[in-house]
């Protein structure tokens, strides 16, 4: 006769720790897990007519699924979820990370692009799934020195040069000519004035400040409506994406709509991008896990992710994206670390 299982009730203590060990053993072996060996080998002092009527309920309650009639089973992806929201409940932050990111190796780094690289190339090579990072917009970057160099036809080419060594680049159509000795005095002025502010400050404030400066005088206005125009464009984070060589030695990631969604998170980066804009607005560790990713045509996936500061604003996210078969014991302290690690970075060289 078929039990009689209610679909909305909480898991009872024994159903919970059942299931819990279901997902990390499916987790470790990529094989279905039967009744009777899982009870040889978790001792969990229950008979295998027992250990199959909790995995029937838990079954029956979305849980759990079987792939084929005569196999074990495997987690749903609410199976996931429960193991996923019982490891974040137990998880303290402030536990030792059993992996750690190479922080030596990231301050060698001068500028802050190759930082974002380095950073989301490591925590692919030590998840073995792909690494992604949503880089900050560039208004919190820090001004150390600003050039302007004459161009053909009335154009003025504005370098800035960030307290990162980041170099910007932004070319200025203008209505008269300048010699490049004008622009030279205009450069010095720029620097003067400008230098150890970010851009957010300068182009919200100290712009307007400058204008009102008594002696300011035709030259000196001249100079700031140049790099304001230069300025004036909002710059796009950027999202570094590394590692998707790793999925694809990932059998379940191979599979026909597997790949057809990898295929979709390399040619049409907006995806991911949304999913870690929205990270960045959720305090602590998001995960997302299979159909939970909202869009369509990223499927049999999850993505793990955390906002990171400077100071106290959130400025990026940084993740971590892999099969619903993923080691989420060893990614959610990963990604919390990181996270901590690039805030604690970006902080230091904003000052």
């Amino acid at each position: 006769m078929p039990r009689d299982v209610k679909m909305n009730r909480p898991l009872n203590e024994r159903e919970a720790a059942v299931l819990s060990a279901i997902v990390y053993e499916y987790i470790e072996t990529k094989k279905p897990v039967g009744s009777r060996s899982f009870v040889q080998k978790y001792s969990f002092s229950l008979s295998p007519a027992t250990m199959r009527n909790i995995m029937f309920d838990l079954e029956g309650m979305g849980y759990l699924k079987q792939p084929h009639t005569s196999a074990g089973r495997i987690p749903t992806d609410i199976g996931y979820r429960f193991y996923v929201d019982s490891l974040l409940e137990k998880y303290n932050h402030s536990s030792p990370v059993n992996v750690k990111v190479k922080e030596e190796l990231l301050k060698r780094e001068l500028q802050l692009d190759k930082i974002f690289c380095s950073i989301t190339k490591m925590i692919s090579q030590i998840s073995k799934y792909a690494g992604i990072m949503l880089t900050p917009r560039l208004d919190f970057t820090v001004v150390k020195r600003i050039e302007l160099v004459n161009l053909d036809n009335n154009q003025v080419l504005l370098i800035l040069v960030t307290r990162t060594g980041m170099v910007i680049n932004r070319k200025v159509q203008l209505s008269t000519s300048f010699t490049q000795d004008e622009l030279y005095e205009y450069s010095k002025f720029l620097t003067s004035e400008l230098c150890g502010y970010s851009l957010n400050e300068i182009k919200n404030r100290v712009f307007d400040q400058l204008r009102q400066l008594e002696n300011l005088g035709l030259k000196k206005s001249m100079a700031i409506d140049i790099a304001q125009l230069a300025l004036s464009n909002s710059d796009e984070s950027e999202l570094c994406l590394d590692g998707i060589e790793n999925l694809l030695k990932i059998p379940e990631m191979v599979e026909q709509e597997r790949l057809n969604s990898l295929l979709s998170i390399i040619e049409e980066k907006n995806i991911l991008r949304a999913i870690m804009e929205a990270s960045m607005e959720v305090d602590g560790i998001n995960t997302l896990i299979g159909e939970e990713i909202s869009d369509e045509k990223v499927s049999g996936c999850s993505i793990v992710a955390t906002s990171y500061k400077i100071g106290n604003r959130k400025v990026g996210a940084i993740g971590i994206i892999g099969p619903t078969r993923m080691d989420y014991e060893k990614v959610v302290p990963l990604v919390d670390y990181s996270g901590k690690v690039v805030s604690d970075l970006l902080t230091q060289i904003s000052k």
